[in-house]
């Protein structure tokens, strides 16, 4: 079953299928000139009783005819099986549609966008499908409030990619997107904050939440958002007193001529686990070296 990350990726796609015209642009590729974009079923499913489904179909039209067919998948982890099942869903749509075909594959992590790029050789001669593959590296850093107005899935993605970046680079994505998100069309802009908050690694989305929190204003912070903050700070709360713990442990220690390497007081001040202080603590008055406190785990 597709998880809430998975779904939450493809929702951008489906909330606005010219995202996926954006991103293959991207990658260098030129466009059959169109004027529509829309949703189709996802369902690629032909006369053979096996069902073959993805992540999103979006179909480019002119005049009302079919021009290309983009099929978008989102890999959160590599999956050899998608290397035999991906031709099949750009075969199954070609002939559908009797137009061009693409593979959009979208991966939240740089190693699972080189892995899923790798050409796929169908043994014919000649004939190799090359995802065409949105990673961190790929996508593109918004630094124009306005274009992030204008493109909010975009700006999310951006923060997505470049906001676990902890230098210049990844808080000017990040600035941009809070300057832009009360200005997003339909209240896209507290939408998005949770996608974002939702795709970020922990340590960049404390630092996306602090940033809203920061900004004193409630127009875009949403009840996700605040549930968050409430955790984290119970969280905050709860490690600050384990870390006091663990340095009356190490304090314990020296105050009796023990020596703590640096290894020893890494690990104790790495450990959260509250039970675990409360067991080493008692120890920490009698033993006659840290490792004897390590030794009883």
């Amino acid at each position: 079953m597709p998880s809430i990350v998975h779904g939450t990726v493809i929702d951008l796609f489906r909330k606005r299928p010219t995202l996926a015209a954006t991103l293959i642009r991207e990658r260098g590729v030129v466009l059959a000139t169109h004027d529509e974009v829309r949703l189709e079923s996802e369902s690629l499913a032909d006369c053979k009783p096996a069902e073959y489904r993805a992540d999103a179909v979006i179909v480019h039209r002119a005049e009302s005819k079919p021009v290309l067919g983009v099929i978008v998948e989102v890999q959160l982890r590599p999956d050899e099986d998608k290397r035999w099942s991906w031709p099949v869903y750009l075969a199954t749509l070609r002939a559908r549609l009797q137009c061009d075909t693409a593979l959009l594959v979208m991966c939240l992590s740089s190693k699972t966008a080189s892995e899923c790029a790798t050409p796929i050789d169908m043994g014919h001669p000649g004939w190799r499908l090359a995802p065409l593959v949105m990673g961190p590296d790929h996508l593109p850093r918004i630094t124009d409030v306005a274009q992030a107005i204008a493109e909010p899935e975009l700006a999310a993605l951006s923060v997505v990619a470049h906001g676990r970046d902890p230098g210049p680079a990844g808080q000017e994505a990040m600035d941009v997107f809070y300057k832009a998100a009360p200005l997003m069309a339909d209240g896209l802009g507290k939408t998005y904050a949770d996608v974002v908050l939702a795709l970020l690694p922990k340590v960049a989305a404390r630092k996306f939440v602090e940033g809203l929190m920061a900004l004193g204003t409630d127009e875009y912070k949403s009840d996700y958002v605040r549930q968050w903050v409430a955790q984290g700070e119970a969280q905050g709360v709860a490690r600050g007193v384990a870390t006091t713990r663990a340095e009356d442990i190490i304090l314990a220690f020296r105050t009796r001529g023990i020596d703590v390497s640096p290894e020893a007081e890494r690990r104790i001040l790495d450990c959260s686990d509250a039970d675990q202080l409360s067991a080493w603590f008692p120890k920490s008055i009698t033993a006659d070296s840290v490792e004897e406190l390590f030794d009883s785990e």
